[in-house]
């Protein structure tokens, strides 16, 4: 059978440790940051403003600057630089940086007049919020240059991912995070109104895109593939992304739209959208780790190879670890949403009631975790073959789901839980019409090796929620908000720890982690190692 052999599981743990590790260290940076967002701002008006502002840039960040562009720039990349040779493809790449250089310049300008309709796109509910509308548009327009600058830095990770350099495209956008925190740690020490801070975070979000850039023009510059120059030559290259490209972005970028539609959902009552937000940072973090390490080496892994055999075992391998860390951690995050709240954001401006609003949201997106990683994965398969026709189909079913879960549901409960809800049930959605697809096309044939996996996998999180059950009762009293900070903090660590423990053992001994772990490790459980054939 023609094509090269099936990746190693080792190689494709390793690079998806490193872009997970590096996402965490930008989601934990992130983490800092938003406890301190929470302390200065709260959540009141001020905050929904500046975190509705905020929606744009993150929305870019998340798509693009997180794997987005690697799915439809990767594929043509590696397949130029098969075809007719290393220097087609840096030609391609020049050509690909100049023309989205130029229609980013036209759509920033076109941005900057019109910032109040762009938030409005965002936060429809500001309508009837005039003075929470007009401080939006001004942190919409101090935070516009971000998309530009960090959209370029993007387009040049990608560069770097196809050349199977992860390391410097990861870590890149833990620099944000930096220039924030900063920023923040400045505010809070010379106590700042909440306004004048949020101000002084949307210009330093603009700054910290400069130095994202300048980071990716360093890496670029020591790699094979070299600085792109100038050319705004239109080629038959370009034509090829366009007509693929356009379409595949937006289908990775479904997950984000659907969260736009929930922080619709949320602005229509005051505080829901900055509760949605924090609540949708913490569900990020796992998410994160999961799902752009998945999406970013998966890709690669796919792009390389040619074999239905060869596919089926990386597919197979990245749902089965993808899942292996999703599903605990999605229950995790539902059984101790209130605890993870209160520790991470509860001071300051943030109250009480903000704790259990967010709380309530946070417990409705994790019922979305797994799915929305299991989406994520399936995608890559529509991808790497260049046909997002299936996958944008899926990504705009799932947002009219959220909207008509939101059209049904709003009022019947707290605005922020209920866009977070539409969000999980557009995940299931997405997730299971991709997955159909992928079984009656003859695109994905699993291994009952998988299956088995699955069900170790929720064997050993069952296991742990039962303990987490019986454990979280010693563990109240440190955990009270009146309680010392790093009392609260160490109470949760230990507990999240103890959990993490708990399925760790029993997943090993399940058998939840067969398709990553070495044969050694394997052996010494009394395992069998299957070898995919080519």
């Amino acid at each position: 059978m023609s094509g090269t052999s099936p990746q190693p599981s080792s190689r494709l743990a390793r690079d998806s440790l490193i872009v997970g590790a590096a996402t965490i260290l930008s989601r934990l940076l992130g983490f800092a940051r938003d406890v301190m967002i929470a302390r200065l701002l709260g959540t009141g008006p001020v905050a929904d403003a500046f975190l509705a502002a905020l929606r744009l840039p993150n929305l870019v960040r998340r798509v693009l600057g997180e794997g987005g562009l690697n799915a439809p720039f990767v594929p043509l990349y590696l397949a130029i630089k098969s075809e007719r040779g290393e220097e087609a493809a840096q030609r391609f790449a020049s050509t690909a940086v100049s023309q989205l250089t130029l229609l980013l310049i036209i759509l920033i300008a076109l941005g900057e007049v019109f910032a109040p309709w762009v938030v409005l796109g965002i936060a429809g509910g500001f309508s009837d919020e005039p003075a929470t509308l007009k401080l939006a548009a001004i942190y919409t327009r101090w935070m516009l240059p971000f998309v530009v600058l960090t959209t370029l830095a993007s387009l040049l990770a990608a560069i770097l991912n196809a050349e199977r350099r992860f390391t410097m495209a990861s870590l890149a956008p833990a620099l944000t995070n930096l220039v924030l925190i900063l920023t923040l740690l400045m505010a809070l020490m010379t106590g700042e109104e909440p306004e004048e801070g949020a101000g002084e975070l949307a210009l330093a979000m603009s700054f910290a895109g400069l130095l994202h850039l300048l980071f990716m023009l360093t890496a670029l510059s020591s790699s094979s593939a070299g600085l792109p120059r100038p050319n705004l030559r239109w080629s038959p290259d370009m034509t090829r992304l366009i007509r693929t490209g356009g379409a595949t972005l937006l289908a990775a970028s479904a997950a984000q739209l659907v969260l736009l539609v929930s922080t619709q959902i949320a602005s229509t009552e005051p505080g829901s959208v900055s509760a949605l937000y924090y609540a949708d940072r913490v569900f990020q973090l796992p998410l994160s780790f999961f799902g752009v390490a998945m999406g970013t080496v998966v890709l690669s892994a796919m792009a390389g190879e040619q074999s239905q055999a060869g596919h089926d075992a990386l597919l197979g391998r990245a749902l089965a670890l993808g899942l292996a860390l999703a599903i605990p951690a999605a229950t995790a995050l539902f059984v101790l949403a209130e605890p993870i709240v209160s520790v991470l954001f509860e001071n300051g401006q943030f109250g009480v009631a903000d704790r259990e609003r967010t709380a309530a949201a946070l417990a409705a997106f994790a019922c979305g975790l797994p799915f929305a990683l299991a989406a994520k994965v399936f995608g890559q398969v529509y991808f790497v073959r260049r046909q997002p026709r299936l996958p944008l189909i899926a990504g705009l079913v799932a947002v009219i789901v959220a909207a008509l879960v939101g059209f049904l549901l709003l009022g019947w409960r707290d605005a922020a839980m209920i866009g977070a809800l539409a969000a999980s049930l557009a995940f299931i959605a997405q997730m299971g019409l991709m997955g159909v697809h992928l079984l009656r096309a003859g695109l994905w044939r699993p291994r009952w090796t998988d299956a088995r996996t699955i069900l170790a996998i929720l064997l050993a999180t069952a296991l742990m929620v039962l303990v987490l059950n019986v454990a979280i009762g010693p563990f109240l009293p440190a955990l009270n908000p009146s309680e010392p900070a790093l009392r609260r903090a160490g109470a949760l660590m230990l507990l999240c720890s103890t959990g993490a423990a708990i399925y760790a053992v029993a997943g090993f001994l399940f058998g939840a982690f067969d398709a990553v772990l070495p044969p050694r490790l394997l052996r010494l459980r009394g395992a069998s190692v299957r070898t995919p054939r080519s």
